[in-house]
């Protein structure tokens, strides 16, 4: 059983060898499409992704691992030859595609890319399907061995003829369109393929016999020459990125260098700063302190003011109080000066009534003499005598009364006249002026108390602004010293890189 056997398990290892080559090489194309966005890879990676899915289908349907109805003799060699051709012309498709889109859009954007790759991976995945369950849901397959013809495997003929022409004019073609590793990979695939396919067309008459397992042998090398391409076109890219980053590294490296030295020379200013601004803290301190001297200044100031506003007012009401006197006075002088009006007037008649009495006595004197009567006559004049004599001191006596009432009139007129100069003119000249002083000291008092509102509100600010400023730089030192270890280690971290660029990656 183990004799019998072997043929089927040497095929069951080389077919399964080709459908895991065919995984890696869509991995890798996979990976190669998200380093440069290169439709190239992905399709014809997908597409002999699809070709080792038949393979397995191929290699399970050969181990009775799946559950066909065709029987073995006809299904293994049939889809094998269905494999092949499938694997030909999906391969030339796809190149072709490749070339013709290349020369009609020469800049496509990754969406468009995108877009193509996932419509030829859906029709690849369709067809094979499509095949996959024509051969397995058929009962009688195609004859494909013919042990006794010059050509044993027809079928295998075909997929020949497209490898051949293929690797003769596809592959190039697409080579000097794309070239890379990859595309010169698949013209160098194109010869185990097409040794393949002249081993089973002319080498191979029954099933796992040496032309047969040669040919699987060699389908193993058909997929593995791109698998070596596509990796060395991905080491390459990664290389070129590697290096590209490395350099962009080294700019950042030397760009990181300058900025840790400006932030150290920054932290210095910083310093200077927290410096300036403890400085100014103090400063903000003494002008608090200067501040509450001040509004207590200012508040005796206002205190004194309101004190002086009383006192004019007092001041104010002594001058009308006085005003009001010399009025009074300057009446009273007016009356004294009307009565001494009087009194002249009185000394006046009594003048007059002396003169009329001397004039009287004279009469009398003349009565007197021309009197017969001696005796008579000479009462009468020594009668008239007296009145004369009496009306003479009394006139004498009016008229020294008359020079002194006049005098007094004088000073009484003088007195009544600057009593009222004074009323008048000093008194309500005083007046306005000391309105003015106490409207003055008013606005002295009311801008006292605004400059110690205003000064109330300094000191707040003040204070706010150095609890806020003290704050501030607290809390400036503290990310200061953080940026200050900060900086040191990525100091050192850049010491380290300079002496080793590979502990970085």
């Amino acid at each position: 059983m183990h004799n019998s056997l072997e043929g089927s398990f040497i095929h069951t290892i080389l077919e399964w060898s080709a459908v895991c080559t065919a995984v890696l090489i869509v991995l890798l194309s996979l990976m190669d499409y998200s380093l440069r966005g290169d439709p190239i890879t992905p399709v014809l990676g997908i597409a002999l992704f699809f070709s080792g899915m038949m393979d397995g289908f191929h290699t399970l349907a050969a181990s009775h691992l799946l559950e066909v109805i065709a029987p073995t003799e006809n299904l293994i060699p049939f889809t094998w030859a269905i494999c092949r051709m499938f694997h030909a012309l999906i391969m030339v498709t796809g190149v072709s595609l490749l070339i013709s889109r290349r020369v009609a859009h020469k800049h496509l954007n990754p969406k468009q890319n995108l877009g193509f790759i996932v419509i030829i991976s859906g029709a690849s995945g369709l067809l094979a399907y499509a095949l996959i369950h024509f051969m397995a849901t058929q009962e009688i397959l195609p004859r494909t061995i013919y042990p006794d013809a010059l050509i044993t495997r027809p079928w295998d003929l075909v997929p020949l003829l497209l490898f051949t022409g293929a690797g003769v004019w596809v592959y190039p073609k697409f080579y000097t369109i794309n070239p890379s590793p990859f595309s010169y990979a698949l013209i160098i695939s194109a010869i185990p393929n097409a040794a393949t396919q002249a081993y089973m067309t002319f080498g191979s008459t029954a099933l796992f016999d040496n032309g047969f397992n040669i040919a699987h042998f060699l389908k193993i090398l058909a997929y593995f020459v791109p698998l070596i391409g596509i990796a060395i076109e991905y080491i390459q890219i990664y290389q070129r990125q590697a290096r590209s980053l490395f350099a962009d590294l080294q700019k950042s490296l030397s760009f990181i260098k300058n900025l840790v030295n400006d932030v150290l020379d920054s932290t210095r200013f910083t310093v200077a700063i927290t410096r300036s601004g403890e400085e100014l803290e103090a400063m903000m301190t003494k002008q608090v302190q200067s501040t509450t001297e001040v509004i207590h200044t200012v508040q005796a100031i206002a205190e004194r003011s309101q004190e002086l506003v009383k006192a004019v007012s007092e001041i104010e009401a002594d001058f009308e109080k006085l005003r009001v006197s010399c009025s009074s006075l300057s009446t009273k002088l007016g009356a004294i000066a009307e009565q001494a009006s009087r009194i002249t007037r009185i000394t006046s008649t009594i003048d007059t009534i002396a003169k009329q009495t001397k004039f009287l006595a004279i009469n009398a004197s003349i009565q007197a003499i021309s009197s017969e009567r001696y005796q008579e006559g000479q009462g009468f004049n020594i009668i008239a005598k007296e009145i004369n004599s009496l009306a003479s001191q009394t006139r004498t006596t009016a008229q020294a009364i008359n020079p002194i009432v006049q005098d007094m009139q004088a000073a009484v007129a003088n007195g009544v006249e600057e009593m009222n100069t004074f009323t008048e003119a000093h008194v309500q000249a005083i007046t306005p002026r000391i309105s003015l002083i106490t409207q003055g000291i008013r606005e002295q008092v009311l801008s006292a108390q605004k400059i110690r509102d205003e000064m109330t509100q300094l000191g707040s600010s003040s204070e706010e602004t150095s609890d806020y400023l003290r704050h501030t730089l607290q809390h400036t030192n503290d990310t200061l010293a953080q940026l200050q270890e900060s900086v040191e280690n990525l100091q050192e971290e850049l010491n380290r890189f300079s002496r080793d660029p590979s502990s970085l990656l």
